[in-house]
């Protein structure tokens, strides 16, 4: 039985004196003494293995360790040691040093892809300044051009502003759209009028076709009468709302605090303008 002292087993396994004893106490292990020095603590080398095994921890090879610590006890004789013990001793060893080696092969291949990371973002933000760089040059060398466009046109330039103003109010034309029934409904109460102007001069205004160009008292006149079923006039000696009762007869009416004021306007043919406002004179005179 080989006696490994506690410093070599701490070199074999890669950890401190601390950290192995944690390992024996919580593996239910102790302690061996040593089998000429008993101030010397010693484990075993299935112990070793079994601490490895648990833990996941490769083993160096004895050679590693200090030889002259290391003493071994009366060996047994060669009846009493079964080979394959022997076999499961020596195949941690051979393993270990392959172990080591593919520590060492990823610890470099890590480093070399840390490496080449740190290499990209320093590319990377090489090109984000550069692109940044061009972005402000372009905006630059368009300004310029529009600075130069600005000063050379100068006198051009409020000619060509009208005309876009032109397009843009020509192209922004509300569509015309088709009325709904509750608009026609209401144009539909907007009756034509008859008011005199602030020139003096009577105006003949239609809801369809706005203001009418022909005289009062003309046979344009009665014949657009013809054609109304009511209207509504505002004149000098004042103003009501006449609608037709029949076929040629017409009535007038006012209404005041409530209460309706009506007369006769007699037939379309005597609709003059000296007729309507003689019976606004009426109405008036009734109301005051």
């Amino acid at each position: 039985m080989t006696a490994i002292p506690q410093m070599e087993c701490c070199t074999m396994l890669g950890i401190d004196p601390k950290t192995l004893r944690n390992w024996l106490r919580h593996a239910h292990l102790h302690f061996l003494a040593h089998p000429t020095d008993a101030r010397l603590k010693c484990l075993t080398l299935e112990q070793v293995q079994q601490l490895a095994t648990l833990h996941a921890r490769p083993i160096a090879p004895l050679a590693a360790a200090s030889p002259g610590l290391r003493q071994e006890a009366t060996p047994l004789p060669s009846t009493l040691s079964p080979p394959s013990l022997t076999q499961q001793n020596e195949t941690p060893l051979a393993d270990a040093p392959v172990s080591f080696s593919e520590e060492a092969g990823l610890r470099t291949v890590v480093c070399g892809l840390e490496t080449k990371v740190m290499a990209l973002q320093e590319q990377v933000a090489q090109l984000t300044l550069e692109l940044l760089r061009e972005r402000s040059e372009r905006y630059e060398r368009r300004l310029s051009s529009l600075e130069a466009l600005l000063s050379q046109g100068a006198s051009v330039l409020p000619v060509k502003a009208e005309e876009v103003l032109v397009v843009a109010s020509q192209s922004e034309r509300p569509f015309q759209r088709s009325l709904q029934p509750g608009e026609l409904r209401a144009r539909a109460r907007v009756i034509p009028r008859v008011e005199m102007g602030a020139a003096g001069s009577y105006v003949l205004i239609c809801p369809h076709e706005g203001e009418l160009a022909f005289a009062t008292d003309s046979l344009e006149w009665f014949e657009w009468f013809c054609s109304l079923s009511s209207f509504r006039f505002i004149g000098h000696s004042g103003r009501f709302t006449a609608y037709r009762e029949g076929q040629r007869s017409w009535r007038a009416y006012r209404t005041f605090h409530g209460q309706n004021y009506k007369q006769s306007l007699g037939t379309t043919d005597r609709l003059t303008v000296a007729r309507l406002e003689e019976v606004a004179g009426m109405l008036q005179a009734r109301l005051t």
